[in-house]
């Protein structure tokens, strides 16, 4: 309702309901009371317009003060008192005008509480609907605003989490080519042509709020192309990935910093192969569930890091869809005599 009263054009209406007064006491003046058409027009249609051009003074008013709060006895005085004063005008107006007639005279001061009254009524009215109207409006207004704030706060959050993402990566992939540029130039070359296609594709989606699965997962393809030139035969991909997840829409740059955690908690600090499992489907509540699960010692020193690629993604996952749970992860220590292999998986669940 609040909708539909701020969309009110109050003006507009009340220009027609005192025009409808207007041609009523018009037709009371010249058919009823039989006074001449000039005095029956003046009087009713002359009255009215002047009520009219004090509403507009209203109006003006409220536009550049409003009361907050409305104190509803200061507006009844107030329309009482101009009231009194549109009388007054009408009446020093029409009886000079018409000052030798004294029939006309004498209904005018048959009719001035009347007048008075009717007055006070209307313009009561105006004035509390043009303040509803207007505090409505103004209320949508602020709304508006401090919405067009939060989502330009968390666009500029979600923007510097992107930007903090790529120079974590570009690190350690320019630090790899250093490396590799002495001993095995030919793998640094394929490492820079693939962590070229890699920012190209980066920059082509920077301002996508969403991107298909497929388009991120290939994304994700040349990243790890681009580590296991790095890590060569140490580093092996296992890949489980439903085809119904390749037409979803999902946000972009939330797989790889999981894929980047995996690979730093599974590799580093290893000499032997390492099996990264990456699995992917669609959930029967509509979710695109997204798991990846890595080896890793638990008795071994852990890698030095800041943490920023798990949290940058909860935190995205919290600003993108205002949940805390989308994200989980879970060490799982393997039962003793069954395997000598910890694991520990990532799992987001991404509406779509």
């Amino acid at each position: 309702m609040s909708k539909e009263l701020s969309a009110v054009n109050v003006k507009a209406l009340s220009s027609v309901f005192l025009l409808l007064a207007a041609a009523a006491q018009f037709s009371w003046l010249y058919f009823d009371r039989q006074f001449s058409l000039p005095v029956a027009l003046l009087d009713s249609f002359g009255s009215y317009a002047t009520l009219y051009a004090l509403f507009i003074f209203i109006d003006y008013g409220l536009h550049y003060y409003l009361p907050t709060p409305m104190r509803f006895l200061i507006v009844l005085l107030q329309s009482l008192i101009i009231a009194v004063i549109w009388v007054l005008l009408c009446g020093w107006s029409f009886l000079y005008i018409y000052i030798r007639n004294t029939g006309y005279i004498a209904f005018w001061h048959e009719t001035v509480y009347i007048r008075t009254f009717i007055g006070w009524i209307l313009l009561s009215y105006f004035t509390i609907i043009t303040y509803l109207a207007k505090r409505i409006q103004k209320e949508d207004e602020e709304r508006s605003q401090v919405q067009q704030n939060e989502k330009m706060r968390k666009e500029a959050e979600l923007f510097k989490l992107r930007q903090q993402l790529h120079p974590h990566f570009l690190f350690n992939s320019l630090n790899s080519i250093n490396a590799l540029i002495g001993k095995a130039p030919q793998q640094a070359r394929n490492m820079v042509q693939q962590l070229a296609d890699l920012l190209r594709h980066t920059l082509k989606k920077e301002d996508d709020d969403a991107i298909l699965f497929k388009d991120e997962l290939d994304d994700l393809r040349l990243y790890l192309g681009i580590e296991q030139v790095r890590f060569g035969h140490r580093l092996v991909i296992e890949e489980e990935i439903d085809e119904s997840c390749f037409e979803k829409y999902i946000p972009p740059f939330l797989l790889q910093p999981l894929v980047e955690n995996a690979i730093k908690f599974g590799l580093y600090g290893t000499t032997g192969k390492v099996i990264i499992h990456i699995q992917a489907d669609v959930r029967a509540d509509g979710f695109l569930m997204f798991r990846i699960s890595n080896p890793y010692d638990a008795t071994a020193v852990s890698p030095k890091g800041t943490g920023f690629g798990l949290e940058s993604v909860r935190r995205r996952l919290y600003l993108l869809f205002a949940r805390n749970d989308l994200l989980r992860v879970e060490k799982i220590k393997c039962p003793a005599g069954e395997d000598d292999t910890d694991y520990f998986t990532a799992d987001i669940s991404i509406p779509v």
